[in-house]
Parts: structure tokens; C-alpha cells; sequence
């Protein structure tokens, strides 16, 4: 049966396009990614929502596949139907096969992913080895089912941007593109290319305006990256980004503009902070603000505004225990230690002050009306920043006298013992 259907499919050569289904979070890297929680072409007139295509046609994929019985099969029955010579060594065309089978997986309109994370085409897939959606991004994307485009559209990521063929593919089927979970992947897919193309970057800043908020949070990843530093709009877009009506979007655009590394967007991000409505979301806009002056794992970029900023939020009282947030603090309580002394960062932040830095601390601990979540958090910046200044919090935290608090002391303590003992 396969191999009736690979025959067919070289002889239809440009009627390439079966029946199937794709999936994001599943394949997209395989195949997609996240977030909730991450570009942009003369996308189609109107890019809005588009009626979601659930796909339950029992239109056969292989003779005798149907939705229904696809529900009931097992991954090693799908193996099986596919008639895969080598799983070990998997063609492109049987691998083609299993990912055009997850158009019978239904897509959740609303959080931009496959209902079923799991489903038997993905686990048939991990039972193989060899495909790649490199070699096959043309074919996916002629597909009718959106399940199995947006494979084509993620299959196109890159660490450092997608080839400029796969770009001019994924722009060209996207003058035609409706589905909101396909303009959400290509969004993913197109995440670090808009440099590369100005309708990259055109495609990107119309997501950012979707009535998903979706969409919209993966729109400011995008624009929020370290590979869209220099692109024109991003800054000024991103700060509008941080007004949008939507709070995850919001501390989407507040933690990812600290990625473009300009001091514009510290203002519009201590506007956040200084909203006790948007407490939720102020440990992401610490984190966009530690992007700058920290810039961890690198350490190559300083923001003398950001660390102000910082220490201004954390400063602030009364406290509430909401606010200042507890959780932004893990935003610079780590640094990678190679890449910190390779780039000067002590050096070039001049700005940083370990006495003053570990006064802010030390005063986070002794407040009783601060959360203790994060009273660990604050000793383990000052032991990852400040070494030096750790043993002058132990009369801080014994006068506070809580316990957990202690063994939070005591189990740094420790650790910087044992990091010190080794690098002597």
C-alpha cells in the first residue's frame, strides 16, 4: 500500500500533498516550541482569526486510514501501515507519510497547539531515526491541513535565521495563509530572520497586532531578540507591546526588550513595576531589565538605567509580600563564571557596587513584610555576585530569626566553602 502511494506521489510529482496533520509543541522542534507561557510576510489581507479548521474529514491518508481509526491505532500499528523499510534509516518520503498523519490530531485554537502532545504519529516518529523537516519544508507546506503546514513553517528554524530559500518559501505561501496556528508557527519559524529580509520583519511586527494573544506573545520573542538588535521599529514596537491590553503579553514584550539592549525600554519597563496591578508580571520585567545590565550567559552588554532600576524596584517600601516580587531575583542570581571574566564584566559594569548591591539584599532579608520566597533567592545573588560580602549577611539573617531562612544561609554558605576549596 506504501509503496503504491510513494510511486503516485513521484508520478504527481506537482500534486504533492496527501492527506495529513502536523503539530507544534510536538514537531515543531520536533517542531514547535512554547511558551506559553515565545515574523512576518505580506501575510494575507487579513491575517485575523480564521474559523479554526479542526480537520475531522475521514478522507483516507493511506487506503483504509481514517480519523477514527487512526484514534484507535497504536504508534506500532501506524509504523506498520506506513511500511517503513529501515526505521533505523528512515526516507524522506516515509517520514513525509507519518507527518502528514497528524492532521488527525485536532489543533487548540486558544493556545496555539495540538490537543493531543502525545498523539501515536509523534510517538511513531520517536520510534525512528533520520527524518528531518529540513528536506521537506515545499512539500509540507503545500499541504491543505494545517496541522501539517505549520511543520513546514517551523521546519524552517534556525539558530541563527532560516536560509534565504526557505524564507522566500514560507513568504510566498504566506501571501495566501489564513490559519492562526500556521501564522502562529511561522511566527516561531521565522523568529530570528528579521534581519535577514525586510518582510521578515514586516510579517513580525503585522503578528504583533493579531487578535490572538498568542500569536502576539510569539511576535514579541521575536521582536525581543538578540538577533533583532538594529532591525528598524523593533524598540519603538516593543515598548507599544508593553501597553498591550493583554497581561501576558505585556511580560512577554517587558522581559524580551531587555534582549534588544536599549536603554529606551527601561523606562516603559519600570512603568510595569510601578503598577501593583501588573505585580504578576514583574518578575519578567526584572528579567528584561537583568537581560541589560547582567546579561547573562554572556555578559557582554551593560545598562547603568537598567541596574538602577533594579535596585530602585527592590528598594522601595513598604513592602507587601507581592510586591516587590520574590521571583525576580533569580533574574541575576546566576552568572556563567567563563564568559564573566572573559568579557570584563566587572570591569566594563561600572556601575556595579558590591557594598551597595549587598545592602539591598540584606535589606530584602531583614524585612519581615518581604516574601521569604524570596529572602534564598537575595542570598544566593549576593553569593553568586558579591563572594566577598556572603558571611555579612549571617547577623542579618540571625537576627531575623526564622529558620528556613537560616538553612537557606547555611546551605550557601556551604556551597561557597566547597566552590572556594576547589578553586584554591
Amino acid at each position: 500500500m506504501k509503496k503504491r502511494l510513494i510511486a503516485t506521489v513521484l508520478m504527481l510529482s506537482m500534486v504533492a500533498s496527501l492527506a495529513a496533520c502536523g503539530k507544534k509543541d510536538e514537531t515543531t522542534k520536533e517542531t514547535k516550541s512554547p511558551d506559553t507561557t515565545k515574523p512576518k510576510t505580506e501575510a494575507t489581507e487579513d491575517t485575523t482569526t480564521a474559523e479554526p479548521t479542526t480537520e475531522e474529514s475521514t478522507e483516507p491518508v493511506e487506503e483504509g486510514l481514517t480519523k477514527e481509526k487512526y484514534d484507535a491505532m497504536t504508534a506500532e500499528e501506524l509504523l506498520e501501515m506506513a511500511e517503513i523499510a529501515d526505521v533505523e534509516k528512515i526516507t524522506d518520503d516515509e517520514y513525509f507519510w507519518l507527518l502528514e498523519t497528524y492532521r488527525f490530531v485536532d489543533i487548540d485554537y486558544d493556545e496555539m497547539v495540538l490537543t493531543n502532545t502525545d498523539s501515536i504519529t509523534r510517538q511513531a516518529i520517536k520510534m525512528t531515526k533520520g527524518g528531518t523537516l529540513n528536506n521537506l519544508v515545499e512539500r509540507l507546506l503545500d499541504s491543505e491541513y494545517p496541522q501539517v503546514r505549520a511543520l513546514g513553517y517551523t521546519g524552517i528554524a534556525s539558530l541563527f535565521g532560516a536560509s534565504d530559500k526557505d524564507i522566500q518559501s514560507v513568504l510566498t505561501k504566506l501571501e495566501t495563509e489564513t490559519d492562526d496556528y500556521c501564522l502562529f508557527n511561522a511566527t516561531d519559524g521565522l523568529m530570528n530572520s528579521m534581519k535577514n529580509d525586510p518582510k521578515v520583519a514586516e510579517f513580525i511586527f503585522k503578528m504583533s497586532e493579531h487578535p490572538s494573544p498568542k500569536i502576539r506573545c510569539r511576535a514579541a520573542m521575536a521582536i525581543g531578540n538578540s538577533w533583532s538588535i538594529g532591525v528598524d521599529g523593533a524598540v519603538e514596537r516593543i515598548i507599544e507591546m508593553m501597553k498591550d491590553e493583554d497581561q501576558d503579553v505585556r511580560a512577554h514584550a517587558a522581559m524580551y526588550a531587555g534582549k534588544l539592549h536599549d536603554d529606551a525600554v527601561v523606562e516603559p519597563i519600570v512603568e510595569i513595576l510601578n503598577n501593583e496591578a501588573d505585580a504578576k508580571i514583574h518578575g519578567d520585567a526584572l528579567r528584561g531589565l537583568a537581560y541589560m545590565w547582567l546579561d547573562y550567559p554572556t555578559h557582554e552588554h551593560t545598562s547603568e538605567a537598567a541596574y538602577r532600576a533594579t535596585l530602585d524596584y527592590y528598594s522601595k517600601t513598604p513592602r507587601n509580600g507581592d510586591v516587590p516580587v520574590w521571583n525576580g531575583i533569580s533574574g541575576f542570581n546566576v552568572i556563567s563564571e567563563k564568559q564573566i571574566v572573559e568579557n570584563n564584566w566587572y570591569e566594563n559594569a561600572t556601575y556595579f557596587n558590591a557594598d551597595e548591591f549587598t545592602a539591598v539584599m540584606a535589606d530584602l532579608i531583614a524585612d519581615p513584610e518581604m516574601n521569604w520566597l524570596g529572602k534564598g533567592p537575595a542570598m544566593k545573588a549576593v553569593m553568586v555576585l558579591c563572594p566577598e560580602k556572603y558571611e555579612s549577611l549571617e547577623a542579618v539573617v540571625e537576627a531575623l530569626g526564622e529558620q528556613k531562612v537560616t538553612d537557606q544561609y547555611n546551605k550557601y554558605k556551604d556551597e561557597l566553602a566547597e566552590k572556594t576549596a576547589a578553586s584554591a
